[in-house]
C-alpha cells in the first residue's frame, strides 16, 4: 500500500504544472540561445532535460546539447556524452566511444564529474594509468566519489604503491562512509600511519574549478547569465 501511494505521488510530481517564472526563464533563455550563446543553449537543454519551465523532453534536450557543444560549451559536451552513454535510452544509440569523446571535452575543461566519469570509463577499458590520472583530478576538486575511489586505489596497491595513510585520508575526506567506518579503518593503522593520514586530512583543501562551480550552481548560473545578457 505504501508503494502504491509513493508511485502515485511521483506521478503527481511528474505531471505538476509548469511554474510561470520557470517558463519565463526558459523563454528568455531560448531568445539568447537562438543568438548563438553556447551557455544559453546548454541551459535550454538542461531545462528540457529536467522538465523545468516545460514538459520534460529528452529529444529536444539532446538537440540543444548538440548546438551547445558545436558552439564550444564543455557542459553541453558532457551532457552529449551522458546521452551516448545511455541516459534516456532511445534518444540516440548507445555509443561508448562517442560518450568518452564528449565527456573528455568537459573533463579537459575542468569539470569534476566528467573527470570522474572518464576515470571509470578508462578503468573499464583496462587503462588504469589514465583512470588514475583523471580520478586524481576529480578528487583534487573534492568530488566525493573520486575521493572514495582514490582511497580504494591506495588501499589495493595495484596501480600505485600501497599507502594506507593516503587511503585513510581520502576515505575520511570523501564523506561517503559514516564516522563508525572511518574509526574502524583508523584502528587498523599503525600510529605513524594514522598520524600521517590525519596530517594529510588537516592540510587538504578542495580546489574546484570555475567550471565545476558553475555546473553545481545550476539554475543560479542560468539566472546570472540572463542578468549579464540584459546589461
Amino acid at each position: 500500500m505504501k508503494f502504491v501511494a509513493l508511485a502515485f505521488s511521483c506521478l503527481l510530481l511528474l505531471s505538476a504544472p509548469v511554474k510561470a517564472n520557470d517558463a519565463a526563464t526558459l523563454g528568455a533563455m531560448v531568445v539568447l540561445a537562438n543568438k548563438g550563446n553556447a551557455e544559453a543553449q546548454y541551459h535550454v537543454g538542461m531545462m528540457h532535460n529536467n522538465g523545468i519551465g516545460t514538459p520534460q523532453d529528452p529529444k529536444q534536450a539532446f538537440e540543444w546539447f548538440k548546438k551547445s557543444t558545436a558552439s564550444g560549451d564543455p557542459l553541453g559536451a558532457y551532457k552529449l556524452g551522458c546521452y551516448y552513454a545511455g541516459q534516456f535510452a532511445g534518444v540516440v544509440p548507445t555509443d561508448l566511444k562517442e560518450a568518452l569523446k564528449y565527456k573528455l571535452v568537459a573533463a579537459e575543461a575542468g569539470y569534476a564529474l566528467a573527470q570522474h566519469d572518464v576515470a571509470i570509463m578508462y578503468e573499464k577499458q583496462g587503462n588504469s594509468d589514465e583512470a588514475l590520472k583523471w580520478l586524481k583530478m576529480a578528487a583534487d576538486q573534492g568530488y566525493p566519489s573520486a575521493l572514495f575511489g582514490l582511497s580504494m586505489v591506495y588501499s589495493a596497491g595495484k596501480v600505485t604503491p600501497r599507502d594506507m595513510s593516503s587511503s585513510y585520508a581520502y576515505f575520511k575526506l570523501s564523506g561517503v562512509a559514516p564516522p563508525k567506518n572511518v574509526n574502524e579503518m583508523a584502528s587498523t593503522l599503525s600510529k605513524p600511519e594514522l598520524t600521517k593520514g590525519e596530517e594529510l586530512v588537516s592540510k587538504w583543501r578542495p580546489q574546484p574549478t570555475a567550471l565545476t562551480i558553475k555546473a553545481k550552481s545550476g539554475v543560479r548560473a542560468a539566472d546570472e547569465l540572463l542578468k549579464t545578457a540584459a546589461k
